[in-house]
Protein backbone atom coordinates (compact mmCIF):
# COMPACT_ATOMS: atom_id res chain seq x y z
CA UNK A 1 0.00 0.00 0.00
CA UNK A 2 3.27 2.56 0.89
CA UNK A 3 4.33 1.42 -2.56
CA UNK A 4 1.01 2.52 -4.46
CA UNK A 5 0.62 5.40 -2.34
CA UNK A 6 4.42 6.66 -3.29
CA UNK A 7 4.07 5.96 -6.79
CA UNK A 8 0.58 8.02 -6.87
CA UNK A 9 3.07 10.70 -5.18
CA UNK A 10 5.23 10.64 -7.68
CA UNK A 11 2.53 10.68 -10.66
CA UNK A 12 1.50 14.50 -8.98
CA UNK A 13 2.81 16.69 -11.59
CA UNK A 14 5.00 19.84 -9.72
CA UNK A 15 3.93 21.69 -12.25
CA UNK A 16 0.41 22.16 -10.57
CA UNK A 17 1.70 22.65 -6.83
CA UNK A 18 0.27 26.52 -7.67
CA UNK A 19 -2.81 24.63 -7.47
CA UNK A 20 -3.39 24.47 -3.58
CA UNK A 21 -5.74 22.02 -3.81
CA UNK A 22 -3.10 19.74 -5.35
CA UNK A 23 -0.37 20.94 -3.53
CA UNK A 24 -2.70 20.06 -0.23
CA UNK A 25 -3.43 16.17 -1.94
CA UNK A 26 0.26 16.52 -1.92
CA UNK A 27 1.08 17.23 1.54
CA UNK A 28 -2.03 14.47 2.77
CA UNK A 29 0.16 11.69 0.87
CA UNK A 30 3.21 12.28 2.11
CA UNK A 31 2.01 12.50 5.50
CA UNK A 32 -0.23 9.08 4.94
CA UNK A 33 3.22 7.58 3.33
CA UNK A 34 5.04 8.79 6.40
CA UNK A 35 3.09 7.80 8.83
CA UNK A 36 2.99 4.17 7.42
CA UNK A 37 6.93 3.62 7.55
CA UNK A 38 6.81 4.79 10.88
CA UNK A 39 4.78 2.50 11.57
CA UNK A 40 6.42 -0.82 9.62
CA UNK A 41 9.86 0.80 11.55
CA UNK A 42 7.99 0.25 14.59
CA UNK A 43 6.72 -3.39 13.87
CA UNK A 44 9.79 -3.99 12.33
CA UNK A 45 11.77 -3.42 15.26
CA UNK A 46 9.07 -5.45 17.64
CA UNK A 47 10.09 -8.03 14.96
CA UNK A 48 13.70 -7.45 15.81
CA UNK A 49 13.54 -7.65 19.25
CA UNK A 50 11.59 -10.66 19.71
CA UNK A 51 13.69 -12.79 17.24
CA UNK A 52 10.66 -13.22 15.11
CA UNK A 53 13.09 -12.69 12.04
CA UNK A 54 15.99 -13.38 10.83
CA UNK A 55 19.10 -10.86 10.76
CA UNK A 56 19.29 -11.03 7.39
CA UNK A 57 15.70 -10.50 6.56
CA UNK A 58 15.50 -7.98 9.36
CA UNK A 59 18.35 -5.75 7.53
CA UNK A 60 16.30 -6.32 3.88
CA UNK A 61 13.45 -5.27 5.36
CA UNK A 62 15.52 -2.43 6.62
CA UNK A 63 16.99 -1.18 3.77
CA UNK A 64 13.06 -1.39 1.70
CA UNK A 65 12.63 1.57 4.64
CA UNK A 66 15.22 3.24 4.23
CA UNK A 67 14.83 3.53 0.25
CA UNK A 68 11.01 4.30 0.70
CA UNK A 69 11.78 7.36 2.95
CA UNK A 70 14.61 8.51 0.69
CA UNK A 71 12.21 8.59 -2.10
CA UNK A 72 9.49 10.11 0.17
CA UNK A 73 12.20 12.91 0.95
CA UNK A 74 12.81 13.45 -2.67
CA UNK A 75 9.51 13.94 -3.86
CA UNK A 76 8.34 15.70 -0.92
CA UNK A 77 11.31 18.70 -1.17
CA UNK A 78 13.69 17.49 1.56
CA UNK A 79 17.33 15.75 1.19
CA UNK A 80 18.19 12.08 0.65
CA UNK A 81 19.84 10.41 3.63
CA UNK A 82 19.41 7.17 2.70
CA UNK A 83 19.96 5.39 -1.04
CA UNK A 84 16.33 5.92 -2.86
CA UNK A 85 15.43 2.49 -4.49
CA UNK A 86 15.10 1.45 -7.50
CA UNK A 87 13.06 3.17 -10.23
CA UNK A 88 12.99 6.46 -8.28
CA UNK A 89 12.62 9.31 -10.73
CA UNK A 90 16.07 11.14 -11.94
CA UNK A 91 16.41 14.47 -10.19
CA UNK A 92 15.48 17.63 -12.52
CA UNK A 93 11.54 18.06 -11.55
CA UNK A 94 8.63 17.99 -14.02
CA UNK A 95 6.61 15.93 -16.14
CA UNK A 96 9.84 15.00 -17.57
CA UNK A 97 11.41 13.15 -14.94
CA UNK A 98 8.41 11.36 -14.43
CA UNK A 99 7.90 10.74 -18.24
CA UNK A 100 11.83 9.28 -18.08
CA UNK A 101 10.84 7.22 -14.77
CA UNK A 102 7.83 5.79 -16.66
CA UNK A 103 10.51 4.96 -19.67
CA UNK A 104 12.89 3.60 -17.68
CA UNK A 105 10.23 1.40 -15.93
CA UNK A 106 8.84 0.66 -19.72
CA UNK A 107 12.63 -0.33 -20.55
CA UNK A 108 13.23 -2.81 -17.07
CA UNK A 109 9.39 -4.22 -18.23
CA UNK A 110 10.74 -5.15 -21.49
CA UNK A 111 13.96 -6.74 -20.41
CA UNK A 112 11.82 -8.67 -17.82
CA UNK A 113 9.66 -10.04 -20.48
CA UNK A 114 12.77 -10.97 -22.61
CA UNK A 115 13.90 -12.38 -19.66
CA UNK A 116 10.79 -14.71 -19.07
CA UNK A 117 10.96 -15.53 -22.38
CA UNK A 118 14.19 -17.26 -22.02
CA UNK A 119 13.14 -18.97 -19.28
CA UNK A 120 10.11 -20.22 -21.21
CA UNK A 121 12.42 -21.39 -23.93
CA UNK A 122 15.02 -23.18 -21.43
CA UNK A 123 11.82 -24.83 -19.35
CA UNK A 124 10.56 -25.85 -22.48
CA UNK A 125 14.00 -27.59 -23.95
CA UNK A 126 14.56 -29.05 -20.41
CA UNK A 127 10.84 -30.47 -20.57
CA UNK A 128 11.54 -31.91 -24.16
CA UNK A 129 15.05 -33.12 -23.09
CA UNK A 130 13.89 -34.95 -19.31
CA UNK A 131 10.68 -36.84 -21.42
CA UNK A 132 13.54 -37.88 -24.31
CA UNK A 133 15.43 -39.29 -21.04
CA UNK A 134 12.57 -40.97 -19.72
CA UNK A 135 11.76 -42.55 -23.51
CA UNK A 136 15.57 -44.07 -23.03
CA UNK A 137 14.95 -45.13 -19.89
CA UNK A 138 11.79 -47.05 -20.55
CA UNK A 139 13.88 -48.90 -23.79
CA UNK A 140 16.65 -49.61 -21.56
CA UNK A 141 14.67 -51.15 -19.24
CA UNK A 142 12.66 -53.12 -22.18
CA UNK A 143 16.29 -53.90 -23.68
CA UNK A 144 17.19 -54.63 -19.93
CA UNK A 145 14.35 -57.38 -19.66
CA UNK A 146 14.52 -59.21 -23.24
CA UNK A 147 18.42 -59.62 -22.01
CA UNK A 148 17.28 -61.40 -19.02
CA UNK A 149 14.87 -63.26 -20.85
CA UNK A 150 17.21 -64.30 -23.28
CA UNK A 151 20.00 -65.13 -21.11
CA UNK A 152 17.49 -67.59 -18.90
CA UNK A 153 16.57 -69.43 -22.01
CA UNK A 154 20.32 -70.10 -23.20
CA UNK A 155 20.43 -71.46 -19.40
CA UNK A 156 17.60 -73.43 -19.84
CA UNK A 157 19.20 -74.80 -23.10
CA UNK A 158 22.91 -74.99 -21.54
CA UNK A 159 20.84 -77.02 -19.07
CA UNK A 160 18.97 -79.21 -21.26
CA UNK A 161 22.23 -80.16 -23.17
CA UNK A 162 24.13 -81.40 -20.36
CA UNK A 163 21.62 -83.35 -19.42
CA UNK A 164 20.89 -85.24 -22.44
CA UNK A 165 24.82 -85.66 -23.20
CA UNK A 166 25.00 -87.03 -19.79
CA UNK A 167 22.00 -89.61 -20.67
CA UNK A 168 24.07 -90.55 -23.60
CA UNK A 169 26.95 -91.41 -22.08
CA UNK A 170 24.82 -93.69 -19.81
CA UNK A 171 23.11 -95.49 -22.90
CA UNK A 172 26.33 -95.72 -24.26
CA UNK A 173 27.31 -97.22 -20.84
CA UNK A 174 24.42 -99.78 -21.25
CA UNK A 175 25.08 -100.98 -24.51
CA UNK A 176 28.70 -101.69 -23.63
CA UNK A 177 27.58 -103.84 -20.53
CA UNK A 178 25.16 -105.26 -22.56
CA UNK A 179 27.70 -106.42 -25.26
CA UNK A 180 29.75 -107.53 -22.74
CA UNK A 181 27.13 -109.42 -21.12
CA UNK A 182 26.37 -111.18 -24.14
CA UNK A 183 29.76 -112.06 -24.84
CA UNK A 184 30.51 -113.78 -21.40
CA UNK A 185 27.18 -116.24 -21.91
CA UNK A 186 28.20 -116.70 -25.18
CA UNK A 187 31.58 -117.84 -23.78
CA UNK A 188 29.97 -119.90 -20.94
CA UNK A 189 27.99 -121.86 -23.45
CA UNK A 190 31.01 -122.70 -25.03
Amino acid sequence: RLARAASQLRTISPHNNNNNNSAQQKQDQATSIQTGLNRLDTQLHNLESSMTVSSVEAGRRRGLLNGLRGQLSELTGGSSSGGGGIGRPPAGGGQSATAAALRHQDELIDDLAIGVGRLKTQTHMIHDESKAHVHLLNEMDTNVDLANQGLEDETRRAMRLREEKSVWRLHLVIVGLSVLLFLLILMGLS
